[in-house]
């Protein structure tokens, strides 16, 4: 809640584990800080802040996704001509489906 009679009015809260903490309290003491609220300050408005973005690119997933998708493509091609798809057809391409969900999950797992 911002108190308009302070220097600073507005306020925000933070919380640590004791891990955190301890390595908060070992930065303080290195900057010769005893303030949190000095040191946060400092840190916030002056530390270099790190960017790092990865993008989903997939071309490097093209060839294997083409693989799946072809064998779908046959799967669906034989249905069409037959005008029915039997139970292992219908079991093949669930499990292609899910071979691709496993290969777009992995791929963002990875960028995270």
């Amino acid at each position: 809640m911002a108190d308009a009679r302070r220097e600073r009015p507005i306020r925000k809260m933070v919380s640590f584990s004791e891990a955190e903490w301890e390595r908060v309290e070992a930065r303080m003491t290195i900057a010769k800080d005893r303030s949190f609220d000095s040191f946060a300050r400092r840190a916030c408005l002056d530390s270099e802040v790190k960017v790092v973005r990865q993008s989903f690119d997939p071309q490097e997933l093209r060839a294997e996704l083409a693989r799946v998708g072809n064998n779908v493509n046959q799967i669906a091609r034989q249905a069409n001509i037959e005008e029915a798809a039997t139970a292992d057809q219908v079991h093949a391409v669930k499990g292609l489906l899910r071979e691709i969900q496993k290969v777009i999950l992995d791929e963002f797992r990875r960028i995270e």
